[in-house]
């Protein structure tokens, strides 16, 4: 009987050994990330992209602004740049040498990003875990693939689609029928147009400023119409030409060769007076 209750003990004593050492031991870790590169976003002065092995678009940056250069001459879309540039943020949990970049069609990338002079490649996607295999700097990442995809089926996708640049501080709308005019404190109307809170005239001008077209295109010259006249601070002029207000509002500028197509309802809004809204 003593020596049941011995091994008893001893068995007691090894399960208590065993439940500290679980107990003691430090937490599995995740796995670590790594970003993928040390280039900051400040840092970017060029951009290019290439799509299934062709230049898709070029870009630059003038001041704080970035231009298309190629295939086109027009001011970018800095909400689509910022998407692209997403990709100096990237963090990944594993790490590959060059030498399996075949194994991950990283050979012939569908997708390749270029800032400043650091190549990004994306090749698969891993079925599993739904990560995208990443070629920069002679190093395979694995990261989420919607830093590839970000990058547009054509350059149209990354053309400005705001009326007015960031830069562009307007402080008189001349209609022809209407002018909206600011003193820098407040905005009016002439003829008045009733009471309209100054609410109603900001987030009137913040659609011309900052609101986002449907789409925005090449110039069409070769049509005329009606002009907005912007004059902005500082005194410089904006001339717009308003190709078509119906279904669809046009909206040229050429001062920058581009044109602006807003949905009926919203350009109803643009082309007329603000109103108080209930």
């Amino acid at each position: 009987m003593r020596k049941s209750w011995i091994t008893l003990g001893a068995l007691f004593a090894c399960v208590t050994a065993l439940g500290l050492l679980v107990w003691l031991k430090p937490p599995k870790q995740q796995n670590a990330t790594v970003a993928v590169t040390g280039l900051k976003s400040a840092d970017a002065r060029t951009l290019r992209v290439r799509h299934k092995g062709a230049p898709l678009a070029s870009l630059e940056k003038r001041g704080n602004d970035w231009f298309l250069t190629e295939p086109i001459n027009v001011p970018a879309d800095s909400f689509q740049v910022l998407r692209l540039l997403a990709v100096l943020d990237a963090k990944s949990t594993s790490q590959y040498p060059l030498a399996d970049s075949a194994k991950f069609e990283l050979d012939a990338p569908q997708t390749e990003i270029i800032i400043n002079d650091q190549r990004f490649l994306f090749g698969a996607i891993n079925n599993v875990t739904r990560e995208q295999y990443l070629l920069t700097h002679n190093q395979i990442y694995t990261v989420e693939p919607r830093f590839a995809a970000a990058v547009p089926a054509n350059a149209n996708a990354l053309i400005r689609r705001s009326v007015l640049a960031p830069v562009d501080v307007p402080e008189r709308f001349a209609f022809g029928t209407f002018t909206i005019t600011t003193d820098g404190k407040k905005w009016s109307t002439t003829p008045p147009a009733g009471d309209i809170s100054q609410d109603d005239y900001n987030r009137w001008v913040a659609q011309w400023r900052e609101g986002s077209a449907l789409r925005s295109e090449i110039a069409d010259d070769t049509k005329t119409g009606r002009e907005i006249l912007v004059t902005l601070k500082g005194g410089a002029k904006i001339v717009l030409g308003v190709l078509q207000s119906d279904a669809e509002l046009v909206v040229r500028r050429p001062d920058i060769g581009l044109q602006f197509v807003f949905t009926g309802d919203v350009g109803k809004q643009m082309m007329a007076a603000p109103i108080t809204r209930k």
